[in-house]
């Protein structure tokens, strides 16, 4: 969230370009790598497990905030994770294959993530829903059979390309010769050249897949449902809901040199984006056509950085230095039972559903009543202490809180309303505005992004 300083100054500005210019600080500021880094941590299955090499996981995970930071074209982003060779700690990336270690499991997540294409179902038979066939599937799992995976001698994996052979189609036992989906039979000159050629394939400027699949997981992220929905389900049986905005996103996209910055700036300046979440009678119960911004949950992360900034009191992760904000740990598997009840997810799958962002009874009594929530409001050194503690009126304060939590000033008639917090508090006035306080985070305004 911005801080009291940020809101107040970005509100009494009068310049017609502020939105813009927040839009640029926030792309280049360190706060967007570490958000898309935990998300594609999760996406790529960066997980510890009791046999994962930690050191690498860590790796992996610095490699992709790098990445973002640096505003690596995500072409070349897909190149280095599906060609990614040599040992972890020199090239990090070869981590994605220390999950996806089958033939099977490098093709389907592939395939999901990058391509937007689920077919596993070719797998057995004709996609019930797709054009692909049997022969589509084992052609494009063909691309991965000379991936050799050994120890390298400081710890970890080391990953390598073997020559490889084509596989046999499972009905006819005829060999299918590896291919991008819909594609002519590659042709390699180097025969331990599989991936490279899938990487050549994807990322090629004819590629009908990887631009339009990024363009459209963007456009969900932001506007809270994908234009093809579920986001990683291309097919011609579930077109999108505005194909000729599709396509000029993704011819954009690829105009842009897939830089990522590039596109989410045009996302983020689009009045679509722009539209307050509040409906009218003809569309309040649109869900598709972006009329009026969809309220999302914020996700586990960033509530409860949410939660410590309001409060003024950092959360203690285990074996982290204090002050450590959740949005930058990696470990999937640091205890936390906010993380748990709030849908973190433990990185077992490519699909972004894995996360869950729906309300429960468990959520909203955590908040509401959990030891840890108190601490955070009645903290000694928090927020609300030090409020209290100053010299300010019953309005300053309200106004402070609101601030802090909601990013904006109080209207006259919450103010009016949250005075009589102090006038119940019997002169107490540290209980009052821990009170306002704990209204505030429980609040949907709080814990959504509207």
């Amino acid at each position: 969230m911005p801080t009291i300083e940020e809101t107040k100054t970005f509100l009494a500005s009068k310049d017609p370009k502020k939105r813009d210019q927040l839009i640029d600080r926030l792309l280049a500021s360190t706060d967007y790598a570490n958000y898309f880094a935990n998300k594609w941590s999760s996406l790529l299955r960066n997980k510890r497990t009791k046999t994962s090499y930690q050191r690498g996981n860590f790796a992996f995970h610095a490699w992709i905030r790098d990445s973002l930071q640096q505003n690596k074209p995500y072409d070349q982003f897909v190149r280095e994770v599906v060609g990614a060779s040599g040992e972890m700690l020199h090239n990090p990336a070869v981590a994605w294959y220390r999950e996806v270690k089958t033939v099977q499991n490098q093709l389907e997540d592939t395939a999901q993530l990058f391509l937007g294409t689920r077919i596993q179902c070719a797998q057995c038979h004709h996609h019930p829903f797709e054009k692909w066939a049997q022969r589509d599937y084992f052609a494009l799992a063909g691309m991965f059979t000379g991936v050799k995976r050994g120890k390298s001698p400081g710890g970890g994996q080391k990953i390598t390309d073997a020559a490889g052979a084509d596989l046999k189609h499972p009905r006819t036992g005829q060999s299918v010769p590896a291919a991008g989906l819909g594609s002519d039979p590659v042709e390699l000159a180097d025969p331990t050249g599989r991936r490279q050629a899938l990487s050549d394939w994807m990322t090629a400027p004819t590629n009908p897949f990887l631009a339009r699949t990024i363009a459209n997981r963007l456009w969900a992220h932001y506007f809270g449902r994908g234009l093809v929905e579920p986001i990683d389900d291309h097919r011609a049986t579930n077109p999108a809901s505005n194909e000729k905005l599709l396509r000029a996103l993704t011819s954009q996209l690829r105009e842009q040199n897939y830089d990522l910055k590039a596109f989410t700036r045009t996302l983020l300046a689009s009045r679509a984006y722009q539209l307050a979440s509040s409906s009218l009678p003809d569309n309040e119960l649109d869900s598709q056509n972006y009329s009026h911004a969809t309220q999302k949950a914020l996700p586990a992360e960033v509530l409860l950085d949410a939660i410590c900034q309001a409060t003024g009191v950092p959360e203690r992760f285990n074996g982290w230095p204090i002050g450590s904000r959740a949005i930058e740990i990696w470990d999937n598997r640091l205890p936390s039972y906010f993380f748990r009840i709030f849908g973190r997810p433990q990185r077992v799958s490519v699909c972004e559903c894995e996360r869950g962002n729906e309300p429960s009874i468990s959520q909203a009594l955590h908040l509401m009543n959990s030891p840890e929530s108190f601490q955070k409001i009645r903290h000694r050194d928090g927020r609300a202490a030090a409020l209290a503690a100053k010299k300010l009126s019953d309005e300053q304060v309200i106004d402070q809180l609101f601030l802090a939590t909601l990013s904006r000033l109080a209207t006259d008639r919450e103010r009016k309303l949250l005075q009589a917090a102090f006038t119940e508090s019997s002169g107490n006035r540290r209980e009052a505005v821990e009170d306002i306080l704990w209204t505030l985070l429980n609040t949907k305004e709080f814990l959504y992004n509207h």
